[in-house]
């Protein structure tokens, strides 16, 4: 047998052994609650600001048109008229809210606006804010409240 390797292997069981370790417990600090395993959703639905009502030479500034995320045409777009939206975004400088002299000042502000009609065929719709939406707002998010309800 000079030519020929003998190697040997040993077998694993293939259950596992039978021994079973303790799963470590986390540690909750003194006086703290566990935070609770659910995240919150949301409660609106994402839009994107595509731009102003416009023919061929004119743009109406005065109604803002909105791609809602998800619908693909006209028929899914009809739920969402009537809701309220909101076009959120930082000031550089901060404000106190009205009505709220307790809290601190905020940076955050919001256009509140509602949504008027669809636009075309493929799940656009229009919205009138409060005040106009800027230029600067083009391609940015808006929220499209899920209230008021028709259903």
């Amino acid at each position: 047998m000079a030519g020929t390797a003998v190697t040997s292997k040993k077998k694993t069981p293939a259950t596992p052994t039978a021994t079973k370790t303790a799963a470590p417990k986390e540690k909750v600090a003194v006086g703290t609650k566990p935070r609770p395993s659910y995240k919150a959703g949301r409660l609106y639905a994402k839009a994107l600001f595509t731009g102003y009502k416009r023919g061929l030479r004119n743009q109406r500034e005065n109604t803002a048109l909105l791609k809602v995320d998800g619908t693909k045409n006209q028929i899914e777009s009809r739920f969402y008229v009537g809701k309220r939206c909101a076009y959120v975004y930082r000031a550089k400088v901060k404000r106190s809210i009205p009505g709220r002299r307790d809290r601190p000042k905020t940076a955050t502000r919001v256009i509140w606006g509602k949504v008027t009609r669809t636009h075309g065929t493929s799940g656009s719709v229009r919205a009138k804010f409060h005040r106009n939406l800027p230029g600067q707002a083009m391609g940015h998010r808006v929220r499209i409240m899920l209230y008021p309800s028709r259903i």
